[in-house]
């Protein structure tokens, strides 16, 4: 790294003897014991050896997930590192005997940065230097096929934040460290794995109603550890509504609604028949079409129907489970289960529960001889705690 004119500015020095630099205008290390600033004079730069990083001054096409660090010279200590695209500063964290800087997160692609570095020796003399380098732009993008919810919902407790990729990921820690989750107020949750394309958060517990969440996804310059890059950062939004969650017993046939612990509507219903019998388990809403086209063929079933314009539908699994307007089996709803896997009510009740369901609203179905996947929709409900924490790459 090249040395630079020094100008008058300051040093602080706080606690445990940790130098952070303070008037300069470049920024100070964003880590190092805490303890109150005491600006004190600077000497003259002296003419010594200047910290080293392991990107040389000047590169060009560095590839996004290059390893930096940054070393002081023998006898130093680094006060201060500044590292800068033009859009953001990158935090970093100082090695417990202040020599070394690593920053927090991955390079973003195609960006232009700038890295200054000031280091005290053990009399605080100071030395300044800086150089830059440009990192190169993904030939391979890293795409997602599915980001839910979408930015700005009001969604049900259920709802886990979805993100499903195109191509299957080999550094799942990686991705996953690039991966934020906000919510106000505070409940405790984590990501999991459920397939190598697919890796959801949800919290311990159903979220509080009112919940507030945020979602970072710092994928610019990520490699996905199979050659693909991604291309930019995204941040999106959504809010927790109320307490709804839907009992289908397939035993009695009857659907009972209960929003924040009380019984709003119960209607009969109709699910799978002997040998496709509705997927039994924990569900959230994926989302809802007030006509969907149903065919069998599908869902594997041959020439078994084939249903233009079947009403009121709410999703519960990828592989075709609906609640949803039956009225040719209304005779059955209530009694007996005659479906080829869904759940069928009247008309009158399936408006009523399309009209009042948010996508990420539990509903949960019993008394049947299947139990779905968690990956089968949003079933993430379906795994214990320690079971999906087991789920994560981090741990």
């Amino acid at each position: 790294m090249a040395p630079v004119a020094l100008g008058a500015v300051g040093v602080a020095v706080a606690g445990a003897g940790w130098f952070g630099y303070a008037e300069s205008g470049l920024g100070r290390a964003d880590a190092g014991p805490s303890g109150s600033a005491v600006p004190v004079p600077v000497p003259q730069v002296r003419d010594a050896a200047v910290a080293s990083a392991s990107i040389a001054d000047g590169a060009m096409n560095v590839p996004p997930d290059t390893a930096l660090a940054v070393t002081a010279p023998p006898g130093e200590q680094i006060g201060a590192v500044t590292l800068a695209d033009r859009t953001e500063a990158v935090p970093g964290i100082l090695s417990a005997d202040l020599r070394t800087w690593t920053p927090v997160r991955h390079l973003r692609g195609g960006a232009a940065y700038d890295l200054t570095v000031v280091t005290v020796d053990g009399e605080g003399g100071t030395g300044l230097s800086d150089e830059t380098f440009t990192t190169s732009l993904p030939n391979s993008p890293l795409k997602i096929d599915l980001i839910s919810p979408v930015d700005g919902a009001t969604v049900g407790v259920g709802q886990p934040v979805v993100l499903a990729f195109t191509k299957p990921v080999a550094d799942r820690a990686a991705v996953e460290s690039a991966l934020d989750v906000q919510s106000t107020p505070p409940q405790p949750g984590h990501w999991s794995w459920l397939s190598a394309n697919r890796v959801d958060y949800r919290p311990q517990n159903y979220w509080a109603p009112g919940t507030k969440v945020s979602v970072r996804m710092n994928l610019d310059g990520l490699s996905d550890g199979n050659g693909h890059y991604g291309t930019a950062d995204r941040d999106f939004t959504f809010t927790v509504g109320r307490d709804q969650e839907t009992t289908i017993d397939l035993r009695a046939d009857r659907a009972v609604v209960r929003r924040d612990g009380q019984t709003v509507r119960t209607f009969t219903v109709s699910g799978g028949m002997p040998g496709l019998d509705t997927w039994g388990g924990t569900y959230a809403v994926i989302d809802k079409s007030p006509d969907v086209h149903m065919d069998s063929r599908t869902a594997g079933l041959g020439d078994e129907y084939d249903i233009p314009d079947v009403k009121w539908d709410v999703h519960l699994t990828y592989s075709g489970t609906y609640v949803h307007s039956a009225p040719w089996s209304v005779w059955a709803q209530g009694e007996r289960n005659v479906s080829h896997g869904c759940v069928g009510t009247s008309p009158e009740s399936a408006e009523w529960f399309f009209d009042n369901t948010l996508p990420g609203d539990i509903v949960q179905v019993i008394n049947t001889p299947r139990t779905v996947a968690p990956g089968n929709g949003f079933a993430d409900w379906q795994e214990a705690w320690p079971r999906w924490l087991d789920g994560s790459a981090l741990g």
